[in-house]
């Protein structure tokens, strides 16, 4: 039951920081959306679901787990729409 709970945590903190880096993209929302990401790949057990393709017969991609690589690509955005902007002010200057 309590692996159920972290993992609906872990799902939680992978939605709101994605949330913030679409909205308001910053180094620390992003960073913040990474580390989610990670986290979420790693703690999703309780909540995986489908195995898409299997490695071996402990180890495989699941459905959540394309969660995770869609909040990271949501976080490499947000970096390189900082990182940009940044470009921009700086060669206003």
């Amino acid at each position: 039951m309590t692996s159920l709970f972290y993992g609906l945590i872990f799902m939680n903190l992978l939605f709101v920081t994605s949330a913030v880096c679409l909205l308001k993209p910053s180094t620390a929302s992003a960073v913040a959306t990474a580390v989610a990401a990670v986290a979420w790949i790693l703690f999703n057990g309780p909540l995986e679901g489908q195995v898409l393709w299997s490695l071996n017969s402990q180890h495989g991609l699941t459905v959540s787990d394309l969660l995770g690589f869609a909040a990271f690509g949501i976080a490499v955005r947000g970096w390189i729409r900082v990182r940009s902007r940044r470009e921009v002010n700086n060669s206003a200057d």
